[in-house]
């Protein structure tokens, strides 16, 4: 067995301690030692075992002595021993219990993270635990604290957003799985499925690092959506850039903003610019209805509704009539979606009235309509006389409604936006004065009431 070599430290702390002399500052630094470092832990036990002995055969040796012998003794160097005694023998105790609880649970990590937000059907695997169900309900009065190695599932028509302990925040996908441990100890795995993130600043030497089936991506601060596919992984950078390490032979790729770059096991990698549109976006329809926008003009004539506004239109769709209003398709993209876009609406319902909101996206590799997301939300009802109100939702609450696609990919860049609702009276329907898109961080003009 190797022997073991004391440092310094610990010697004059271990010394200190057996003579009761440590200081104020020693101490702390006693107990850090013993907190953090688990070979001196084990040098302490040795320790205070030592001690133990030393302070048992003084007393039987004493016990030899004569009278006259134990007079001449050094008592002075044994009262600290006695003192210490026990002292030691509990910290013994403890830390032998502590010994077997690191041994049965395993070491002690700090705590990833948290989960501040879900919706639809998320759960948790814990150990061998059975599942443990999140409902939106919970974390609205507490955020759910994450343990090490905790594994999160969502199905279809979920999400959930994890808030690590740096203020990083993942957004987790429908049918996604994703395992979170502490940045120091191994990062996060996506298993399946995909994620967008918001990656706070990291140290150059310690990077944020994702672990796809097929690449490690390295993260530093940035903006950035991953997908894991059994054959094949794909990284998209909405923002700044991040390191692509392929497992098969260590190949790596840079990818910058406006980028994606798709992984496999074997073909060369090959980074893709894809088109983006400007992150901000207004339409106001004040002046009129603008051309290939599917309305009509407010009647500025008409008692309260002296704003000038677009109004819905009864459409027959799907066997039954409806009201809607929808923006013709624009192939470059009305705006940029990112996490903490927001979309305003100023709008009135005749009551009783409702609609909801959808938007039609392309992927960042198929530039057709293949996604459409929608917000339902009691903001947007109607039962008492209709007045302009003005609303902000975050992009991150529109929820995926279909994907005509073969396969999950990445990307979401609308095309289109439509408003679809119902009117008990089909003349009344609702009206839109004004839609704007910001980002969270940047200024919301709000049109006065």
């Amino acid at each position: 067995m190797k022997a073991f070599t004391q440092p310094e430290e610990w010697s004059i702390l271990l010394n200190a301690m057996a003579e009761d002399a440590l200081s104020g500052e020693q101490e702390l630094r006693l107990m850090e030692l013993l907190k953090a470092d688990a070979e001196f832990r084990t040098e302490y036990v040795r320790f205070c075992q030592l001690l133990t002995q030393l302070h048992w055969q003084s007393d039987v040796e004493s016990e030899d002595f004569s009278s006259a012998e134990r007079e001449v003794s050094l008592v002075q160097e044994v009262r600290p021993l006695r003192r210490w005694w026990t002292v030691s023998l509990a910290l013994v105790l403890l830390l032998a219990v502590s010994i077997g609880w690191f041994t049965w649970k395993g070491p002690v990590e700090e705590a990833p993270g948290k989960l501040v937000r879900v919706s639809g059907r998320v759960e948790i695997l814990r150990n061998k635990q059975a599942p443990l169900w999140i409902s939106p309900d919970e974390l609205i009065r507490q955020p759910q604290p994450l343990q090490p190695g905790d594994r999160l599932q969502t199905g279809r028509g979920g999400a959930a957003t994890v808030q690590l302990l740096d203020q990083t925040r993942i957004q987790i996908r429908q049918e996604s799985e994703v395992i979170v441990h502490p940045p120091s100890t191994g990062g996060i795995l996506v298993t399946s499925g995909s994620i967008s993130a918001k990656v706070a600043p990291q140290s150059p030497r310690n990077p944020l690092t994702f672990f796809l089936p097929h690449a490690e991506v390295q993260v530093l601060g940035t903006e950035f959506e991953l997908l894991s596919l059994p054959e094949q992984s794909a990284v998209a950078v909405l923002e700044g850039k991040v390191q692509v390490t392929r497992n098969t032979d260590g190949s790596k790729k840079l990818v910058s903003t406006g980028q994606f770059l798709p992984v496999t096991e074997s073909e060369p990698l090959s980074v893709v610019d894809w088109p983006r549109p400007a992150d901000e976006w207004s339409v106001d329809f004040e002046r009129g209805v603008p051309v290939g926008w599917q309305g009509r003009q407010l009647d500025h004539s008409l008692p309260n509704d002296s704003r000038g506004g677009i109004k819905s239109v009864s459409v027959h769709e799907n066997l039954q009539v409806i009201q809607k209003i929808q923006s013709p398709l624009d192939p470059s993209g009305l705006f940029f979606w990112h996490e903490d876009s927001l979309l305003h609406l100023r709008f009135k319902v005749q009551p009783p009235g409702w609609f909801h909101i959808y938007l039609r996206a392309r992927t960042y590799e198929d530039p057709r309509p293949a996604l459409t997301y929608c917000y339902v939300d009691l903001n947007l009802w109607q039962t008492q006389p209709g007045e302009w109100r003005t609303v902000s939702i975050p992009l991150s609450e529109f929820r995926a409604q279909t994907n005509r696609q073969n396969k999950p990919t990445l990307g979401r860049i609308p095309l289109q936006i439509f408003f679809r609702g119902e009117s008990e009276n089909n003349d009344n329907g609702f009206m839109i004065d004004r839609i704007w898109v910001t980002r969270g961080d940047s200024p919301s003009p709000v049109p006065s009431q």
